[in-house]
């Protein structure tokens, strides 16, 4: 049985497991072997999961108590923006992206509207998986221009 739960400082090395495993997969396909290199170095360093996790929201998938999945949130020029969602190859297809984004929603605070987040325009299963879960065209974004090879995505959200 899968559970969500917040990260905590501790569970840096396994976040950082998660990306250095299913990084280089995700982008095999999408991108060079140099933009895969230096992705990891960036956003999988030790210094930048542990930052992520003190600074941002940090949720994690459990299977028993292997994590097997994370989504990363922080905010952007006052957006709330999801940095990464990625699960274990093994994992995929079985719910846990599904399981981690609810939770992602569900962290937000109250009264957010919308959930952005960037991705690869050639990044089709990814879109694929935003697309089935509601995201669209965002109505705002940040200033920061994203060149040709990312855009923006985004969900509206409903609170009470």
């Amino acid at each position: 049985m899968i559970r969500v739960r917040r990260a905590w400082p501790g569970d840096a090395d396994a976040v950082r497991e998660v990306g250095l495993r299913t990084w280089p997969v995700a982008y095999r396909s999408l991108a060079s072997p140099e933009f895969i290199v230096d992705g990891l170095a960036a956003w999988w360093s030790p210094e930048a999961v542990d930052r992520g996790i003190r600074q941002g929201i940090t949720l994690i998938a459990l299977d028993d108590e292997k994590v097997v999945g994370m989504v990363a949130l922080g905010q952007e020029e006052g957006f709330w923006v999801m940095w990464k969602l990625y699960v274990l190859p093994q994992y995929q297809g079985k719910g846990v992206g599904k399981a981690l984004l609810d939770g992602a929603i569900a962290a937000l605070p109250a009264g957010t509207e919308q959930l952005l987040l960037d991705v690869l325009i050639t990044n089709e299963p990814a879109i694929g998986f935003y697309r089935k879960h509601g995201f669209g065209t965002p109505r705002t974004t940040p200033a920061r221009d994203l060149g040709d090879e990312l855009m923006w995505m985004s969900l509206d959200l409903q609170f009470p």
